[in-house]
């Protein structure tokens, strides 16, 4: 069923990233997460969505790791309270974790992050990674944004828009769920969620400048200006707005079942 999305106001958009409409949570709701469960949370970012499953069970064990030392302290500074979850600096193609260590291994839109980091090589080899670190028969949960499943005019221009900047990239649905066959894997739920919230030019602005000036500093990956992403998609934004994570898709994956 096609979607229309409504325009984020400006006192909706300035503490947006954080609550996404409860999306994170309404996502860990889905995951099969039971008590005394070892969960580790790939390209953590933040921490948002190891807290939001921190919140599911009790005597959880959550680790978060991220590539990026700047997302590492922001992300142990937000999850302070909660003392089930450990963030640490790790590189999530090449892990040091030990075989069979996690029940269950998520990710919450961080897959384009680490295609940014290592290309698609790097996401092949970050899904093996994963189901050698998983005991066996656990699950893989991952939430994407494939381009084909975007809706709106505005959900493509984002996945464009991110892809163009910094080579934050979406690989197809089945493109992931090939990885997911060959690492081993069977695919056993495909979920859409849904916000219907977009960006307003203005809005849009604020992303693409913030990209431009700071992926070059987190991620040390080169960009283009401001101007040149504007040139390229300024008319279209202007027309449709700019997805927010507007639409994703989560996907359920189980090692070697059935």
């Amino acid at each position: 069923m096609y979607m229309i999305e409504e325009y984020l106001s400006d006192e909706e958009y300035e503490d947006y990233f954080p609550k996404l409409d409860n999306l994170r949570k309404k996502i860990a709701y889905a995951l099969p997460v039971e008590q005394n469960m070892s969960i580790l949370d790939l390209a953590t970012g933040y921490g948002y969505f190891a807290i939001e499953i921190a919140k599911l069970e009790k005597n959880l064990k959550i680790i978060g790791i991220d590539i990026s030392q700047n997302d590492v302290l922001n992300a142990k500074k937000n999850v302070k309270k909660y003392s089930c979850i450990e963030i640490t600096q790790m590189n999530a193609s090449k892990m040091s974790f030990s075989n069979g260590s996690f029940d269950i291994v998520v990710n919450f839109l961080g897959l384009e992050d680490i295609h940014m980091t290592r290309g698609k090589d790097g996401v092949y080899k970050t899904f093996h990674e994963v189901y050698r670190i998983l005991k066996p028969e656990g699950y893989f949960c991952f939430v994407v944004m494939p381009p084909e499943e975007m809706e709106t005019e505005a959900q493509k221009i984002e996945v464009e828009v991110f892809s163009y900047i910094c080579n934050a990239t979406w690989l197809s649905g089945r493109e992931y769920e090939n990885m997911l066959k060959e690492a081993g894997f069977t695919l056993i739920s495909k979920t859409n969620y849904f916000t219907g919230k977009k960006l307003t030019p203005k809005q849009a602005k604020e992303e693409i400048e913030f990209a431009c000036d700071n992926v070059p500093k987190i991620y040390g990956r080169k960009t283009p200006t401001f101007e040149e992403v504007w040139a390229k998609f300024g008319y279209g934004i202007e027309k449709n707005g700019m997805g927010h994570y507007s639409k994703t898709v989560l996907m359920i994956a189980r090692k070697g079942y059935p």
